[in-house]
C-alpha cells in the first residue's frame, strides 16, 4: 500500500490518484450508522440499508465494501488503517485490482468514506484535476457546491442544481450567489422548476438573505423547505483559499420517517396509557419508579418506588433473587398492598433492560385474588361432590345390606310376632318378647338407615318431631351409650306437627347427636346430653333444643361454624358438612337452627319450626273395619321361600287363602287358572321383577292391576323408589309385622269393593 502525501480535502485526494472511473463513497453519523451509500461504494439491498441506518454499521460496511477475496484478517488491518488514517492510501486486492482508499471528517462529525478503482497504469497518467474533481463530486448522495471568497460560483453536483431548483446549464462560474438563488424566488418556467419555487416573494427574498447569512457565517444545519414539500438541510464549510464549500441534503425522507416515529411514539404513548394492563418500569438498584401508567397508579396509589407495595422488604430482595440470575421471570406469585391497604394475590412477570446506562425492570403484575377465591370455591364444590360420591356409594352399600337383612328379619319379626299369641308359659311368653322387641328394634334401624339414605326430593308431610329424635336417638345413640354418658330426653306430650320431611328432620337430629358425642368423648361418664321438645305457644312454634356439658365452642370460631368444611376436628374425624347440612335443611323449611355456647358450660342447638296445626295423617294404608274372613284368595310372590311361608301364614291365620309362588312367571301360570282377590309380590326378583310383572297383569289381567300390592325390601334403589312412586300401587317395606300385613291386604281389597 502505498501513502499519499499532501492531501488536504478528499478532492485533492482524488485528484493525486487520478482515477477517470467511477468513485464509490458512503457517510456514517458518529454512532456508526450509515447515513447515505452509493452503488459504486457497495451495492446494497433497501432492507440492508434500512437495517444498518438503525445500527452501528461501518465496520461491516467497510470490509464488505473491499470484497470477500482476501483473509478476513488482512482486510481488517486494511479497514482499521482507513478508518484512522488523515491521508489517502492505494490499496491492492490479490487478483491485482487497486483502490485508493480515505476518508474526509466534515464539521458535523460525519465521516465520508472514498473508494476509487484504478488501472495498473493510471498512477502514471497525468489527467486534469478539474476533471478528476468534477467526476468526484457528481457521484456524491449529497449536493455540492463551491463559492469563492467574493461567494462567486466556482463549481457543484448536479444535485446541488436540483436542489435549489435551477437548471445545470444557467450554473456559471463567476456568477454571484444572488442570482443562482433566483431559483428558489422566480416563477419563470425558463429558468427553474415552477412548482419549488418559493411564493410569495417577500417570503423567498427573506428566506435567499437567511440562507447567504448562514453561508457566510459558515453555518451548519439550516433547514429550507420548498414549496412542493421537499426539505433541504444547508452547511457552510470554510475551504483553504478563503471559499465556501456548500453542501446541502435533501432529508425530506428522513423528516417523514421521524415525523412518522414521532406519531408512532405518540400514539404508543396513548395506547400505554389508556392500557387497562397493569405494568411500570423501576430501577434495579433502589426500585425507583421511571414509568407509571394510569392502570398501575389506581392499582398502588401515587408511590415513587416499587419497595412500597411489597408487604415486606424481604419479599422483594426474594423477587430480585429470582429474576436477576437471567434477567427473565414469568408467573411469581407476588402478594402486593393495594392503595386502600388491601392486599393482593398477583402473578409478576418481568424482564430486565437497559435504559440510559442503568438496569431496569419491566414488570407486569395480574391480579389473581378473584380467581384464587374461585378456585377454593370450586374446589369446596369438588369436596360436595366427593362427599355425595362417598354418601351415593354407601347408599349403594345400605341397599345392599337392607335387602340381605329384610327377608331374614321379616321371618323374625314375624315369626315372634305370631308367637306371642301362641303360649300362655309365662316364660316362654317373656323370652319371646325380649326376641320380638329385638327383631323390632333390628327392623327400626334398618328402615332408618334406608330413609336416610335414600335420595329423593324433599315430601313436606305432617311431621312429628319426637318420631324423628326417637329415630335419631336409635341410629346415632350408641356411641354416647358405650361411652357411659347420660342420655336425658325430655319430649312434650301431644306436641302439634310441623309441615316438614320426617327423613331430612331424622338426618338433622342425627348429625346434632353425633356432634354432641364428640363434644362429650372426653368426658366419660360425666357426659352428659338433653334432648328436649316443646311448644312455644306465644310464637307457634315447635322448639327442640339438644344440650351436651361438653367443650365449647370457641368464641373466635362461632361465626365459622356453619360453613361447609369447616371443622375443628382431626383428619379423619369429621368432614365440617355435619352442620352446614343441618343449617340448610332447617332453612329450606322455614326454620332457624341457632347455638350457644360455652367452653365451661358446653354448648346448646336449638331448632325451631312453625306448628302446621294439623294432625299427623297416614296415607300409607285406608281406614279398614274389622276383617269380614270371607275367605277371599290371595297369591303371595317372592323368590325367598321363607318370607312367602310367612306371609301365608300369616295371612292365612287371618282367614285368607293363599297360594305362594316363587316366581313372575309361576304367578302369571296362577292367574290365568285361577282368580284372587289380591296379589301380593317382591319387587327385586330374578327373571321377571315386580315392575315387569305389574306390566304383564296390567296387558294380560286388567282387572288385576288394581288388586296388585307390593312388599319391598329395596326401596332405597332409584329403580324401585321411582316404580313404587309411579304405579300407585299400595306398598310396604320389609321387615313387615303381621298387623301390617293384614292392614295392606285389608286396604287392598276394600279399595277394589270386595
Amino acid at each position: 500500500m502505498k501513502e499519499i502525501d499532501g492531501v488536504k480535502s478528499v478532492f485533492e485526494a482524488v485528484l493525486q490518484k487520478g482515477s477517470q472511473m467511477e468513485a464509490g463513497c458512503a457517510t456514517f453519523d458518529q454512532a456508526g450508522r450509515l447515513l447515505t451509500i452509493d452503488d459504486s461504494f457497495l451495492r446494497l439491498s433497501d432492507e440492508e440499508k434500512q437495517g444498518f441506518s438503525d445500527t452501528k454499521a461501518e465496520q461491516y460496511v467497510l470490509e464488505r465494501s473491499l470484497g470477500g477475496t482476501e483473509n478476513s484478517t488482512k482486510i481488517k488491518q486494511v479497514v482499521r488503517r482507513w478508518r484512522s488514517s488523515k491521508k489517502g492510501f492505494i490499496w491492492q486486492g490479490h487478483v491485482g485490482d487497486k483502490l485508493t482508499l480515505s476518508r474526509y471528517i466534515t464539521s458535523e462529525g460525519k465521516t465520508c468514506y472514498l473508494k476509487v478503482p484504478l488501472e495498473n497504469e493510471a498512477l502514471n497518467d497525468q489527467i486534469p484535476s478539474s476533471e478528476v474533481l468534477f467526476d468526484v463530486i457528481q457521484s456524491l448522495d449529497i449536493a455540492v457546491a463551491l463559492y469563492d471568497a467574493d461567494l462567486c460560483f466556482v463549481l457543484s453536483n448536479q444535485k446541488y442544481a436540483d436542489m435549489i431548483a435551477v437548471r445545470q446549464d444557467q450554473l456559471r462560474p463567476g456568477q454571484p450567489i444572488h442570482e443562482i438563488m433566483q431559483g428558489l424566488t422566480t416563477k419563470n418556467r425558463d429558468h427553474c422548476d415552477h412548482d419549488a419555487a418559493i411564493s410569495p416573494a417577500r417570503k423567498a427574498k427573506k428566506l435567499v438573505n437567511k440562507i447567504i447569512e448562514s453561508i457566510t457565517r459558515y453555518e451548519k444545519g439550516l433547514e429550507v423547505k420548498r414549496s412542493d414539500g421537499r426539505i433541504l438541510l444547508s452547511s457552510s464549510h470554510e475551504t483553504g483559499f478563503g471559499g465556501y464549500l456548500v453542501t446541502v441534503k435533501d432529508v425530506t425522507e428522513q423528516r417523514q420517517i421521524e415525523e412518522a416515529r414521532r406519531e408512532a411514539d405518540m400514539l404508543l404513548h396513548k395506547i400505554v396509557e389508556a392500557c387497562p394492563t397493569n405494568f411500570l418500569v423501576s430501577r434495579v438498584s433502589d426500585g425507583k419508579i421511571i414509568y407509571f401508567p394510569p392502570a398501575s397508579r389506581d392499582r398502588f396509589g401515587d408511590i415513587d418506588t416499587a419497595k412500597s407495595f411489597f408487604i415486606k422488604p424481604q419479599d422483594r430482595e426474594d423477587y430480585l433473587k429470582a429474576l436477576l440470575p437471567t434477567g427473565t421471570l414469568d408467573d411469581y406469585r407476588v402478594q402486593f398492598r393495594r392503595r386502600d391497604g388491601s392486599i393482593m394475590q398477583g402473578l409478576t412477570s418481568a424482564r430486565v433492560t437497559d435504559y440510559k446506562g442503568e438496569d431496569v425492570i419491566v414488570s407486569s403484575t395480574r391480579d389473581i385474588t378473584e380467581q384464587l377465591l374461585m378456585q377454593k370455591e370450586l374446589e369446596e364444590q369438588r369436596e360436595i361432590a366427593h362427599q355425595n360420591e362417598k354418601i351415593s356409594a354407601l347408599g349403594g352399600l345400605l341397599a345392599g345390606v337392607a335387602h340381605e337383612l329384610n327377608n331374614p328379619l321379616s321371618i323374625v319379626v314375624g315369626y315372634a310376632l305370631m308367637l306371642q299369641d301362641k303360649t300362655d308359659d309365662p316364660e316362654v311368653k317373656r323370652r319371646v318378647d325380649r326376641i320380638a322387641i329385638a327383631a323390632e328394634r333390628c327392623a327400626k334401624i334398618v328402615k332408618t338407615f334406608l330413609a336416610m339414605a335414600r335420595q329423593r326430593p324433599m315430601q313436606i308431610e305432617n311431621c312429628n318431631l319426637n318420631e324423628a329424635i326417637e329415630v335419631a336417638m336409635d341410629v346415632a345413640g350408641y356411641g354416647l351409650r358405650v361411652s357411659g354418658a347420660k342420655i336425658t330426653l325430655s319430649l312434650a306430650n301431644d306436641l302439634p306437627c310441623v309441615a316438614a320431611d320426617h327423613d331430612q328432620m331424622a338426618q338433622v337430629f342425627t348429625n346434632l347427636i353425633v356432634n354432641a358425642e364428640h363434644a362429650l368423648s372426653e368426658k366419660g361418664e360425666e357426659g352428659e346430653l338433653v334432648i328436649r321438645s316443646s311448644f312455644d305457644e306465644l310464637l307457634a312454634e315447635v322448639v327442640v333444643d339438644v344440650i351436651d356439658n361438653g367443650v365449647g365452642i370457641p368464641k373466635e370460631i362461632q361465626a365459622r361454624i356453619f360453613e361447609p368444611f369447616f371443622t375443628t376436628k382431626d383428619v379423619g374425624s369429621g368432614t365440617g358438612v355435619g352442620l352446614a347440612f343441618c343449617h340448610r335443611i332447617v332453612d329450606a323449611h322455614n326454620g332457624n337452627l341457632s347455638f350457644r355456647s360455652s367452653l365451661k358450660t358446653g354448648t346448646c342447638f336449638t331448632v325451631r319450626m312453625k306448628a302446621s296445626g294439623e294432625n299427623q295423617i297416614n296415607d300409607d294404608v285406608l281406614n279398614v273395619t274389622e276383617p269380614r274372613n270371607l275367605k277371599q284368595r290371595v297369591l303371595v310372590v317372592d323368590d325367598e321361600q321363607g318370607v312367602a311361608d310367612l306371609i301365608s301364614e300369616i295371612l292365612t291365620e287371618d282367614g285368607y287363602q293363599v297360594t305362594t309362588v316363587n316366581s313372575a312367571k309361576a304367578a302369571l301360570i296362577e292367574l290365568q287358572h285361577h282368580s284372587f282377590e289380591a296379589v301380593l309380590s317382591d319387587v327385586k326378583m330374578p327373571g321377571i321383577d315386580g315392575t315387569e310383572l305389574l306390566q304383564r297383569i296390567t296387558e294380560q289381567f286388567p282387572e288385576m292391576a288394581s288388586r296388585t300390592a307390593f312388599v319391598t325390601g329395596d326401596t332405597l334403589s332409584t329403580d324401585v323408589a321411582s316404580f313404587i312412586e309411579h304405579s300407585k300401587c299400595l306398598h310396604i317395606e320389609k321387615p313387615v309385622s303381621p298387623r301390617e300385613l293384614v292392614m295392606l291386604v285389608q286396604s287392598l281389597i276394600q279399595k277394589n269393593g270386595k
